[in-house]
């Protein structure tokens, strides 16, 4: 690695030094009492625990001026590092100008946020990747005439699993007529790809569920092949929205992301098609060995891509995967079942940073 490399694709905490870091303060906001968010936060409060941290949280309920507001507060407590949830990147702007006029390391989870002056460090996944996972295999199922039921429309996470999606269809050379200029529209597409419902469950079943029960009632059973339906929680609103309709789901390619634990057991039963092991535990491990690097001044990836595992009823190896819940996660780590190390090639730099 040159130097100019090395310098572009790690960071240096300026100023630390490599000692004892205990009794530590980590201000943690989170945008919405998501349960992905939660997994990590108690992933990182059972890590900073060991550490001898003290970590302050505040959970929003998606609004700009309480990021701001949380940040500033932990700016007045005196933290020593913020981590945060974005609730986007025109607040992300604004706090990291608060945190670099504070001199207080602001690191990001999961939402791209924008890279600028005071981002310290960020671990998320490539979700425009996860999308394209997800197409391949409805691609390989033939799977037409999709419902797509995103997160939060708008959001980075939602959109870049749609144009992955697409982009996995394009890439294969199939027709996919206007869509890639038509996100939203329903019906938009061509001959190998055509989205016929568009919804939002904004990550939560309840939605989706509603989302899924529109569909059904304007398509009808036989309308649809299928449905991309961007994470979990969201996924068991589709099904039940489908078991209530009197809809066997293992007639329909159905694709999410997250791989938690009910996922595994989904996919076996063949309720769904496939899931992407992508869990909110592992993001936030990588946050907590990019702040303890950074207060024992060494130096580490700034910004990464955490590994995923795609998997189906033909591939899925349980004891690979990444487990959503605290404990589980804990037991598995600190047994070395799964790779965590930030410093291994597996965590890809991510480019945009």
């Amino acid at each position: 690695m040159t130097i100019a490399l090395a310098l572009a694709t790690l960071a240096f905490a300026a100023g630390s030094q490599a000692s004892d870091t205990k009794g530590k303060v980590i201000g943690y906001y989170m945008d919405a009492s998501d349960d992905f968010y939660k997994a990590g936060f108690e992933v990182f409060k059972t890590l900073a625990d060991r550490e001898g941290w003290t970590v302050l949280d505040v959970v929003g309920q998606g609004t700009a001026p309480e990021q701001i507001s949380a940040v500033e507060n932990f700016i007045t407590q005196g933290v020593d590092a913020l981590l945060v949830v974005q609730n986007s990147p025109e607040t992300t702007s604004k706090t990291l100008q608060l945190a670099k006029s504070a001199s207080i390391p602001e690191f990001h989870l999961t939402h791209n946020p924008p890279n600028e002056p005071g981002l310290a460090g960020f671990a998320g996944y490539d979700w425009i990747h996860i999308g394209e996972l997800a197409g391949k295999s409805a691609i390989a199922q033939k799977a037409k005439r999709l419902i797509m039921i995103e997160g939060k429309l708008g959001q980075g996470t939602a959109s870049g699993q749609t144009e992955g999606f697409i982009k996995a269809y394009k890439d294969a050379g199939l027709d996919i007529g206007n869509l890639g200029d038509s996100v939203g529209v329903k019906g938009a597409g061509g001959k190998d790809l055509q989205v016929v419902f568009w919804g939002s469950g904004g990550w939560f079943a309840d939605p989706a569920k509603k989302v899924m029960q529109d569909a059904i009632t304007s398509l009808g059973a036989d309308g649809f092949d299928g449905a991309y339906v961007q994470n979990d929680e969201m996924m068991a609103g589709a099904l039940q929205a489908m078991e209530e309709a009197g809809l066997d789901p293992g007639k329909y390619w159905l694709g999410s992301s997250n791989g938690k634990e009910k996922s595994w057991k989904w996919v076996q039963e063949g309720k769904t098609t496939m899931d992407v092991n992508e869990t909110a535990t592992l993001e936030a491990d990588v946050a907590y060995q990019q702040i303890k690097a950074h207060f024992e001044g060494k130096p580490f990836k700034k910004a990464v891509y955490v590994p995923v595992i795609p998997f189906d009823k033909s591939n899925i190896e349980v004891e690979k995967l990444v487990p959503f819940f605290q404990d589980d996660y804990m037991k598995k780590r600190d047994a070395g079942a799964f790779i965590y190390d930030i410093n291994d090639p597996s965590f890809r730099l991510n480019a945009g940073y």
